[in-house]
């Protein structure tokens, strides 16, 4: 059913028609002049009676050619379209009295293209049965505003591709009724569609911008209300899942005719991820400035096509300049002038010789910064090469060491007089233990003779004397071979070896047979491993330890030695602070004696350090500081736990090479 200027027009040509009173000439006359196409097609021939002159301007033909068509609807009406027609056809069988019907159909034209029509019709007579015979229709060329729909569809489709690609949408604020328009793209966003979110209004668009952006954005669109300007802003809103869309806006206000502004017109654009992205950013850049200034190093891009070098603010910081003089990018010349004339040419000559070795490089200069003041660093730099294998780029970092080298040199101003004292020291004990032994040797021998030839003479009491002048002179005697002993260790000039522990225990255990069978000692060794090491030092290094142990033995308990070895693992040697891509292994010592307190760990290798008295236990307090001297010597460590009363164990660290 159809109402309104085409329903009222053609009924009016229906009542002419139908009344009878004109003949068919005038009524054809009439019907010419109409701009529209008028037919009377006649249902059951399925002939078109009569149509208008129109057909020829509108369609090609003239009416003399249809009339000699047979079926003239199928061949007027567009093959595609003629499903359709014979639907809509058959529904005027149900047209009351002088109701119309329209519908929209495609026409042929003699030039063998199509045309749209907006047909509509009614029925001018019926059978007995009510079905219609006779129908009028007038049929609308539409074609110009079918195309502008279609293109208006196209672009409506594009702009969805646009936005769907784009991650954008189109929005309009009416400020009149509060109302709000968005285009899929803004619905695509934000998560919902047209059917669950028909109505937008204002208030509701308002409360789902973040609630720390509503104030900001507010002010921009005021601010644009008010200069009549475009604005642009960043601000975010919450989707229907409870994420958050971050969107950059671009809009603008309309004005009515009187200069109000009725409607608010924007493109919202998705930058979520480059949001975040450049959240992320900004998070490493100030990670980066705070570690360049908590290491005291920055980073530099040398473009070698343009020869030009940015820096970071860590290096700007190391060379001293203000915030005020820094600049994005800076010539060579001018970092070359900050460099020291001694090291410039020496620079120069190393980033050239890199570039055109095309490798990177590394060097440690002088420079003066900004403020004067002398600083050492080291730069490190790697190339970046372009497709042509050509280097284009120089990327690398410039590190303060100024302070490292302060306590560098200060450290080797340390060792070295370390060093020179330790020799002096050793030259010292090794000549004063070598000189004293001669004037020792004849106290010894003297007193022999005089006991000897004169022992009757003194009594007993002087017997005693020369008794205890003896026992005196053999301690002296002991203590000197030790301090030899001890100043030979480091003094020696030994070649490294293989050498195998095991025997090496063995060895140390003949030397001490005498003592362990006296004192009924079991000596357990598992098996050790073989290490570059200077065997007769080693030697000695066991049999003190061992000599230890069994001096130490409890009263009333037979002495028990266990030696074993294994390989240290990372973590051991990280805690020892050991070199990481060596083997070291660890032997240990275990007895069962008479112990010691922890707390004289360290006291225990200092020389001539003591925990018992000597009439307790003889000897000359050197014996541990001797194992400690090797062990050294060779690279490791040697350790001591005990406990009073339950034992102690001995352990020593020891590279596999050297």
């Amino acid at each position: 059913m159809v109402t309104g200027e085409d329903s009222t027009v053609l009924r009016g040509l229906r009542s002419l028609w139908a009344s009878g009173e004109k003949d068919e000439n005038q009524l054809h006359s009439i019907a010419d002049l109409f701009p529209d196409l008028v037919y009377v097609y006649e249902v059951k021939d399925k002939k078109l009676r009569y149509i208008n002159r129109r057909i020829q301007e509108l369609l090609g033909f003239d009416q003399e050619e249809v009339s000699g068509w047979e079926d003239k609807l199928n061949r007027l009406v567009f093959k595609d379209d003629l499903p359709l027609v014979e639907e809509e056809l058959n529904k005027y069988s149900l047209l009351q009295d002088e109701n119309s019907h329209s519908y929209n159909c495609r026409l042929n034209s003699k030039a063998g293209e199509f045309r749209y029509f907006k047909t509509t019709g009614t029925v001018l007579r019926r059978d007995a049965e009510g079905r219609p015979e006779s129908m009028l229709f007038m049929a609308q060329d539409i074609s110009v505003q079918v195309k502008m729909e279609q293109e208006k569809l196209a672009l409506l489709a594009m702009l969805a591709e646009n936005e769907r690609m784009l991650h954008s949408g189109v929005w309009n604020m009416d400020l009149v009724n509060n109302t709000m328009d968005w285009s899929d793209g803004m619905y695509a966003m934000m998560g919902y569609n047209r059917e669950e979110q028909a109505d937008i209004d204002a208030d509701w668009f308002w409360e789902q911008v973040y609630t720390a952006d509503i104030s900001q954005l507010k002010a921009t669109i005021a601010q644009s209300i008010e200069t009549g300007e475009t604005f642009e802003t960043v601000y975010s809103l919450t989707r229907k899942d409870g994420s958050r869309l971050f969107v950059e806006t671009i809009g603008k206000a309309t004005l009515n005719a009187a200069g109000k502004v009725v409607k608010i017109s924007a493109t919202s654009r998705d930058i979520s991820d480059q949001y975040l992205q450049n959240l992320e950013y900004q998070a490493n850049k100030q990670l980066l400035a705070q570690t360049e200034q908590m290491l005291n190093y920055g980073i530099f891009v040398w473009d070698l096509v343009k020869n030009e070098i940015s820096w970071s603010a860590g290096l700007y910081d190391i060379f001293d300049v203000a915030a005020e003089d820094r600049v994005d990018l800076i010539a060579p010349d001018w970092f070359y002038a900050h460099v020291l004339e001694e090291d410039r040419e020496i620079l120069r000559h190393t980033v050239l010789d890199a570039v055109a070795a095309q490798r990177g490089f590394e060097c440690e200069y002088s420079i003066i910064t900004d403020k004067g003041v002398v600083k050492n660093v080291i730069s490190r730099a790697n190339l970046v090469m372009d497709d042509n294998r050509l280097p284009v780029r120089m990327m690398g970092n410039t590190h303060d060491i100024t302070q490292v080298k302060k306590v560098e040199n200060e450290l080797k101003r340390n060792l070295r007089e370390l060093k020179r004292s330790n020799t002096e020291l050793e030259e010292f004990a090794y000549a004063a233990s070598h000189d004293l032994q001669e004037p020792l040797r004849k106290i010894t021998t003297f007193g022999s003779r005089f006991k000897h030839k004169y022992g009757d003479l003194v009594g007993s009491e002087g017997q005693m004397y020369i008794d205890r002048m003896q026992t005196a002179s053999d301690s002296m005697r002991v203590l000197i071979d030790n301090l030899l002993d001890l100043s030979r260790v480091t003094r020696a000039d030994h070649m490294f070896e293989p050498v195998d522990l095991g025997k090496l225990v063995r060895l140390a255990q003949s030397d001490l047979e005498i003592l362990i069978d006296e004192s009924k000692a079991s000596i357990v060794v598992a098996d050790l491993p073989v290490v570059e090491g200077i065997p007769t030092q080693l030697r000695q290094m066991f049999t003190n330890l061992l000599s230890n142990a069994l001096k130490f033995a409890k009263l009333g308990t037979m002495p028990l030695i266990e030696i074993s070895g294994e390989r240290l693992g990372r973590r051991e040697m990280e805690e020892h602070f050991l070199v990481a891509d060596k083997t070291y292994f660890r032997i240990d010592v275990k007895d069962n004696g008479i112990g010691f307190d922890q707390e004289y760990e360290e006291k225990i290798f200092q020389i001539f350090q003591r925990l018992h008295g000597k009439s307790d236990y003889p000897g000359s307090g050197i014996g541990l500081s001797i194992c400690k001297r090797i062990a050294e010597r060779h690279q490791g460590l040697i350790s001591a736990t005990g406990k009073t009363g339950e034992g102690a164990v001995f352990s020593i660290i020891l590279p596999e090479n050297q």
